[in-house]
């Protein structure tokens, strides 16, 4: 392994008439009282994981009589870490010292997510942590010895097809972890299978960083080769090591070979080849109110319209897809889930694995109606997809206007169902669904209204209601309208087609007036997902 040591030290340069690192033995020697700690790296580690200026970590000091800082930010300038923590007065008070990098607002983290895009670089998702027991306050350096918490993976690439790779993306594992106290690294098993873009760290050398995890991971080549996806054999991944695979790209495709050792880190091994595509069938356990769907779990509940619905958003990115954060990008088909920012001024997107968890992502109609975009051009074949599977799993579909009138009672422009188990006399309030088990709320949209607009909008911040979105629309899968580009002319094209889907309401001041009635939605409109189980049984 690849160990970083770090030393915490006291600037002698701070002291009028300072004294060197080689005033231990002097009995005059100044207090180190009140005088700032600094953090100086003694660094080997590989260029790729580098401190680089502006970098943080986090330092923790605790005495005997109580915890002296919390999380203290220290900040790297090229030579060091610095902040405003000073050391207490000298005396026999020892100290237990602990830090981890990179540095998080908040209070030390209890979780850590890397990044999905690790293209532009690792650091920011290279979790390292160090402790030191029994340290005094002094001018002498502090040594701790930082090590990797989570797992790396170094792709070898051979590339004999003379058509140039533009990244590769490992897939099949989740990318949150759970931290101890002591910074131990767990796997989240609730957070969302996702794909990381690995970094291209050399020539035939690319990186990403994974927590640990026992996963079969696949890995995707992009060129301008069409390459299949090649999959691994299940691993345990480690903390602290890192796992090599070797790639071989030839004219007549992809084979995944073994490769040696590499340097840095604690060797893991190789990732064998050999194992196979996840399936898209999914396992249903709804004795227990869940299932299992490309490896991520959903809650589900059976509402009082004797139907089952999904009771969290999908949270499937189909391969080959990415979720855009590009507003500009109105043709995108997935969009990153959205929240309140932290000045809650505006919706902003949020494109990490906790999120993604709980609000899933944001469809256009064609891609939740499992279309690509641009595949819907008539009328009849838009009304032709109710009831569709789409993005659901088996035996499940988009719900259906009845599913929505039946569960609901209310949509705008349209006769009342009053029989609706939910509907109260006047609207369908969201914490009666709640009490059921649906745990629906406002997560938000893209809002673009039809194929002319060249960029969308986030649909859900009102400054009268900042701290949360309060409004929201679900796709559906039945057709409401058609409209062209000239009049009601089909040969000019469509301009905009709408499906009867859900909108969510939570602008009111209290939780128990938030709504949740049926409406039509723009099929350019980027919408979370519920399925609707086919059989009541």
């Amino acid at each position: 392994m690849n160990k970083y040591s770090i030393i915490l030290m006291v600037s002698g340069a701070l002291l009028a008439g300072a004294c060197g690192k080689g005033d231990e033995g002097r009995t005059d020697k100044p207090s180190a009282a009140g005088l700032p700690i600094q953090v100086e790296p003694v660094i080997t580690r590989a260029t790729e994981t580098d401190f680089e200026n502006g970098d943080a970590i986090g330092l923790t000091v605790s005495r005997e009589s109580g915890v002296y800082a919390t999380n203290e930010k220290l900040v790297f300038d090229g030579t060091s870490f610095s902040g405003s923590l000073v050391w207490y007065a000298e005396g026999s008070d020892a100290a237990s010292l602990s830090a981890y990098s990179p540095w998080q607002e908040g209070g030390v983290p209890t979780s850590f997510t890397v990044q999905a895009d690790q293209s532009a670089g690792t650091s920011s998702s290279d979790f390292l942590a160090a402790s030191k027991t029994g340290v005094l306050p002094s001018s002498s350096a502090v040594a701790m010895v930082f090590t990797h918490r989570l797992t790396r993976l170094v792709l070898k690439v051979q590339n004999n097809s003379g058509k140039t790779i533009t990244g590769i993306t490992v897939g099949g594992a989740r990318l949150a972890a759970t931290l101890s106290e002591d910074f131990t690294a767990t796997v989240d098993p609730s957070a969302v299978v996702t794909p990381v873009k690995a970094r291209n760290a050399a020539e035939k050398t690319w990186y990403a960083i994974l927590p640990p995890q026992t996963v079969a991971l696949n890995v995707k080549v992009e060129s301008e080769l069409s390459l299949p996806v090649q999959y691994l054999a299940e691993a345990q991944l480690q903390a602290g090591k890192q796992y090599s695979v070797g790639i071989v790209v030839n004219p007549d495709g992809l084979k995944v070979t073994l490769s040696g050792a590499i340097d840095n880190w604690e060797d893991g091994g190789e990732l064998e080849p050999g194992g196979n595509p996840p399936s898209a069938d999914f396992v249903e356990h709804l004795d227990q109110n869940y299932f299992t769907y490309y490896g991520t779990d959903y809650k589900v509940a059976k509402l009082k319209d004797g139907k089952w619905w999904m009771a969290q958003n999908l949270a499937y990115l189909p391969e080959g897809m990415t979720a855009s954060t590009d507003l500009t990008a109105v043709t995108a088909g997935i969009f990153a889930p959205i929240r309140i920012n932290a000045d809650q001024s505006a919706a902003e997107f949020a494109n990490n694995a906790a999120t993604i968890a709980a609000n899933g992502y944001l469809y256009q109609a064609e891609v939740a109606l499992g279309l690509k975009m641009g595949d819907l051009v008539s009328e009849a074949q838009a009304k032709g997809l109710e009831g569709a599977q789409g993005l659901c799993p088996t035996g499940w579909h988009v719900p259906t206007l009845a599913d929505i009138q039946n569960l609901v009672g209310k949509v705008a422009g349209l006769s009342t169902v009053t029989t609706a188990p939910y509907y109260s006399g006047s609207e369908c309030y969201i914490a009666a669904l709640n009490e059921d088990g649906f745990q629906m709320d406002a997560f938000g949209a893209i809002s673009i209204i039809d194929v002319t607009k060249t960029s969308g909008t986030f649909m859900g911040y009102m400054s009268a209601y900042k701290e949360h979105l309060s409004s929201g629309m679900f796709c559906g899968s039945s057709f409401a309208s058609i409209s062209y580009q000239s009049g009601t002319d089909p040969s000019s094209g469509i301009k905009n087609v709408q499906f009867y889907g859900l909108m969510p309401m939570t602008n009111k001041g209290s939780a128990t007036d938030y709504t949740c009635n049926g409406t039509k939605v723009s099929y350019r409109i980027a919408a979370p997902l519920r399925c609707v189980r086919n059989k009541a049984e």
